[in-house]
């Protein structure tokens, strides 16, 4: 697959889901890694401290996960964004023409972030492009 987008949250989920867009993406492909934070506007105990703290984090792991996964033939591409996780994933799934989703099947559940199980089963139902779900 020439361009996957895969979900990531920090959670055991999402690491599965990185792994095998991995083993599926082409070389000189290009591999999305996106991180959705909460918006303010629909989870209103969100403070911009808080929200802050949430793009700190998210930065951190998309960082980590960069440098673990090292140079490689395909191209990586971390973006983080703020909104509905589901309308979020189906957006840039729609805007960058990507050939697959790949989610984990369990998010992280913590405050703050989405829940990927849940946000999954949104992708899946209203996404116009192949979604992966992986346990």
């Amino acid at each position: 697959m020439r361009r996957i987008l895969v979900g990531i949250d920090g959670s055991e989920g999402s690491e599965y889901a990185l792994n095998k867009a991995l083993m599926l993406i082409d070389e000189y492909g290009e591999l999305i890694l996106l991180a959705v934070i909460p918006s303010k506007d629909v989870h209103i105990f969100l403070d911009d401290q808080t929200h802050r703290s949430l793009e700190e984090k998210a930065k951190h792991l998309l960082d980590e996960i960069m440098t673990d996964i090292g140079e490689q033939d395909f191209l990586l591409k971390p973006l983080i964004l703020t909104g509905s996780a589901a309308e979020v994933i189906i957006d840039v799934a729609n805007e960058m023409d990507v050939d697959l989703i790949v989610l984990g099947s369990r998010g992280t559940g913590s405050p703050g972030w989405h829940d990927f199980g849940s946000v999954a089963n949104k992708v899946v139902q209203f996404a116009h492009k192949p979604v992966m779900v992986v346990r």
